[in-house]
């Protein structure tokens, strides 16, 4: 395996996987808290995006909660590896961004619930999505196109 591919030459092949929806459980917390609709934005769909929000709480009512996915990837790194991670392969629901753009907030520093961020190998569990490998060394890449950029300490970290 080469470094285009994620992984330096001679370095197991480890995938960084994820299960269910990043910030969407911020996100529509943060929808409800908000009293009127955002300077700027349509009425009617703010509507339909608060009457999402309160069935994303009430089905995220009884999930396990987590942090952000930030937060998670920063995790990843505290535990020794290096990584490049395709921020476009994060899944995310479309909801939850309408919610985030309009009120001003980054959906990969909301929390989440039911969502997991992990490291496997060569077993891919079902259910999971890649977004991106692991690798030797301590660099936290963010691809996002052509773009690359170093993952930043997430907001909530001394």
């Amino acid at each position: 395996m080469n470094e285009k591919n994620g992984a330096d030459s001679g370095c197991a092949l480890f995938f960084i996987m994820t299960k269910g929806y990043a910030g969407s459980y911020g996100a529509a917390g943060k929808c409800i808290e908000e009293d009127r609709c955002p300077d700027g934005f349509r009425e009617d769909v703010w509507n339909r995006l608060r009457k999402w929000s309160e069935g994303r709480l009430k089905e995220y009512d009884k999930a396990m909660k987590s942090g952000s996915i930030h937060e998670a990837l920063w995790d990843i790194g505290k535990d020794g590896y290096g990584f490049k991670v395709n921020i476009r392969d994060i899944p995310l629901e479309q909801e939850a961004v309408e919610i985030s753009e309009a009120l001003g907030l980054n959906i990969y520093d909301l929390p989440s619930a039911g969502f997991e961020a992990s490291v496997f190998g060569s077993d891919i569990p079902e259910g999971y999505t890649i977004i991106g490998h692991a690798k030797k060394g301590r660099d936290k890449l963010l691809i996002n196109g052509d773009e690359i950029s170093y993952l930043n300490r997430p907001p909530s970290q001394p």
